[in-house]
């Protein structure tokens, strides 16, 4: 930081925030798929949220070990997994709109 001070874990707090409200986010999703009758969207989003609740300790931990070594990296298989989850939603929510467009 620039006057010297160090972040005794409020960024680790804001990355958590972040996390908890993509877990919400998904919840949400599968919600709003369970009214449109997308079982598989529903247990992709149920999934995902289940995943990341059960990492938010050791990912929380892990955030305040990066800031206090003072070298952070992502891990890949995090962002990997969570892309992967976000684009097979999107997948199968164009594919059902693509269905129940009358022609």
């Amino acid at each position: 930081m620039a006057d010297g001070s160090i972040d005794t874990g409020l960024q680790a707090e804001r990355t958590e925030l972040a996390w908890r409200r993509t877990q919400v986010s998904l919840l949400l999703v599968a919600c709003l798929a369970l009214r449109g009758q997308a079982p598989s969207l529903v247990l992709i989003a149920l999934a995902a949220a289940g995943i990341l609740w059960l990492q938010q300790g050791r990912r929380y931990q892990r955030s305040l070990a990066m800031l206090r070594d003072e070298c952070g990296r992502a891990h890949p298989h995090m962002v990997l997994g969570t892309g992967l989850v976000l684009l097979a939603m999107a997948v199968l929510a164009m594919l059902k709109a693509v269905r129940t467009i009358p022609y």
